[in-house]
């Protein structure tokens, strides 16, 4: 993922979590807000709940490639916090790719596809 794809500033992933609004799901916790640039900046959090240092860059890894998936059908102005929780190592990808979308299909951020 890109630098300036990237929500880097604690201060601000802090306002995504605090005035944000959350969407959540057992093995991953999404929280969106509204930024005043035309693109979206994520951010990847794994905390010491995940496991130690080795499986939270596994868990960091695994949403990063996810999200990837879905960047190009993401509505644009917003800042995205990917929270990864303890499950999210015992699930499949192809399983953690559908909760990610399931969670941003929820947020209302995830473009309809025409098939």
């Amino acid at each position: 993922m890109k630098r300036s794809l990237r929500l880097t500033h604690s201060d601000d992933i802090l306002r995504v979590r605090n005035e944000g609004r959350s969407y959540a799901h057992k093995s991953l916790v999404l929280g969106i807000l509204t930024n005043e640039i035309t693109q979206n900046r994520i951010a990847v959090i794994a905390g010491r709940t995940v496991g130690g240092a080795v499986q939270r860059n596994l868990a960091k890894r695994r949403i990063r490639s996810a999200i990837q998936y879905f960047y190009n059908d993401l509505e644009k102005g917003f800042d995205i916090v990917l929270i990864a929780r303890q499950s999210i190592l015992d699930i499949e990808y192809h399983m953690l790719v559908s909760a990610l979308k399931t969670l941003l299909n929820r947020a209302g951020i995830l473009k309809d596809k025409k098939n």
